[in-house]
């Protein structure tokens, strides 16, 4: 549960970092002023804590498969933020991831294993550097948005199996933490984290954390009972009906993943552009403006209009009416 409120406040703080601010480093210096983004790493250290302490108590692929069941608090806390429930391929993804993990805890009953050793720390490595690459090529993915956050999703989990190979280790060596064995497993633990929480933080950038944490969820899981199995030598105590069931539990979580990242949920993973300033009202011009009742020159005129002249005769009339020449109206004045 810790985690899962700690993925969704890291997650909610790299959502609004564009893509175009930089890469993965400069990604996290930038979270690291994120007030939000800081409590969701204070309460993913605190987890850490208690996972710390099962691992000393467990084998890793019990313990990283209990990992599972903080998935469906996660997707309905996310769906809380976005006031919206559940869709049905979540919820149907959700129960087969679960029900496949309690199918390999249940009847598979994984346990025993070796201590981790040099070797085991050396393979682990060398594992950590195939992960970190399948994750830098699913961010190449990034215009498909669902396949991208499925693969990267997968990488940051098999991370965090690794990590716990590491953590286990130290764990073992609790007591004397300045043995050569505890600084090598504290020093494999650090990278494999820090590879993991870069590669998740940019998937979570990229994608909502219903495509992210399913993938994430059953990565580690599925990496951690290859790891278990062939680096650390732990076994199943059900017999053939236990490798029957943890099959299908494996199958149950790949099919869960499938369900729950392809589901027909629209893709909000970035807001709408702000819109520009409203107009001005009293800026924006008169679609119809009222007509001008003063008349206007013609093209090419150049006096001002005036009332129209009453049209002269060629002559005036006389003092009895009669007519008289032009001439005789207005006298001319000689020089």
């Amino acid at each position: 549960m810790v985690f899962a409120v700690a993925n969704n406040l890291q997650r909610g703080a790299a959502s609004v970092v564009p893509l175009e601010a930089g890469g993965p480093i400069r990604l996290v210096l930038r979270l690291l002023r994120a007030p939000r983004w800081l409590l969701g790493s204070f309460l993913a250290v605190l987890a850490l804590g208690l996972h710390t302490l099962a691992l000393g108590q467990g084998s890793v692929i019990v313990v990283q498969s209990l990992l599972a069941a903080g998935l469906v608090a996660a997707l309905a806390i996310e769906a809380g933020q976005e006031r919206r429930w559940m869709h049905p391929g979540e919820v149907i993804g959700s129960v087969l991831l679960v029900a496949g993990v309690i199918l390999v805890l249940g009847i598979g009953r994984p346990g025993g294993g070796l201590a981790v050793g040099l070797d085991e720390q050396l393979i682990t490595a060398a594992a950590l550097v195939v992960v970190a690459g399948i994750g830098l090529i699913g961010f190449r993915l990034h215009s498909r948005v669902r396949l991208s956050a499925l693969v990267m999703g997968s990488a940051a989990g098999a991370c965090f199996a690794l990590d716990a190979v590491f953590l286990k280790g130290l764990a073992d060596y609790v007591g004397s933490l300045d043995a050569l064995p505890s600084v090598l497993d504290l020093a494999g633990f650090m990278a494999a984290s820090t590879v993991g929480n870069l590669i998740v933080q940019r998937a979570y950038q990229l994608a909502p954390l219903r495509f992210v944490l399913p993938a994430v969820t059953a990565g580690d899981p599925l990496a951690a009972f290859a790891i278990g199995k062939l680096v650390l030598q732990e076994h199943l105590t059900g017999g053939a009906f236990a490798v029957l069931a943890v099959s299908g539990g494996l199958a149950a979580m790949a099919i869960g993943i499938v369900v729950t990242t392809t589901t027909s949920t629209p893709l909000e993973d970035r807001p709408s552009p702000p819109a520009g300033p409203a107009p001005d009202p009293s800026s924006t011009p008169d679609p119809d403006p009222a007509p001008d009742p003063t008349p206007r020159p013609e093209p090419g005129s150049t006096s001002a209009p005036g009332p129209t002249p009453e049209p002269r005769s060629a002559v005036d009339p006389g003092p009895d009416g009669g007519p008289r020449p032009v001439d005789a109206a207005e006298p001319h004045h000689g020089a």
